[in-house]
């Protein structure tokens, strides 16, 4: 292939990706602005492009009902669309929706899965949901010491709220013994 070819190609490859930039950029000011409907139009354009921040930033839309009807069943499959692509927050999130079985039927070794997956990212309310499933037998065996390892992970993570949650924990079941 010639140089200029191949100049031609790169350069019509980020002449697509100013345009998604552009468009996720335009679904942020209409939402900063209050016109989530419009919003909701911006990002749907480019998350059926893959863009996994609009995936996301969808997801919890429909799960809010801004600019949408409230519908958990469609931020299921727009998180799960950011969350494979490494989006800790859809993970969180969709791991969330399995868990309390909203969008789609409860399902605790879902949920566990990808709290595990957020967890692994150093997420600490995946790290402290995952220890609590390991305590409570929800999505996995119980299983104390990996309790103690990720309640641990949420203590050390810097989150007061979570923290304070996970301290609670490894007092009520007394985790430093393990």
């Amino acid at each position: 292939m010639s140089k200029n070819k191949i100049l031609v190609a790169f350069l019509f490859s980020l002449t697509i990706l100013n345009s998604a930039f552009a468009d996720y950029i335009d679904g942020q000011r209409e939402y900063a602005s209050g016109n989530y409907e419009a919003a909701v139009l911006e990002w749907t354009q480019v998350a059926e492009d893959g863009h996994e921040r609009a995936q996301y930033n969808l997801a919890w839309m429909h799960a809010n009902g801004k600019g949408t009807p409230q519908d958990f069943a469609v931020a299921i499959e727009w998180y799960k669309k950011s969350a494979e692509q490494g989006n800790v927050n859809a993970q969180y999130n969709l791991a969330n929706l399995y868990l309390r079985g909203q969008g789609a039927a409860q399902d605790d070794k879902l949920a566990f899965s990808w709290f595990m997956k957020a967890a692994e990212q150093g997420d600490a309310p995946s790290q402290y949901n995952i220890g609590r499933m390991y305590l409570l037998d929800k999505g996995a065996d119980i299983n104390f010491l990996e309790s103690r390892f990720w309640i641990k992970q949420a203590l050390e993570n810097d989150d007061a709220y979570i923290g304070a949650l996970a301290q609670q924990l490894w007092d009520d079941y007394k985790l430093g013994t393990y």
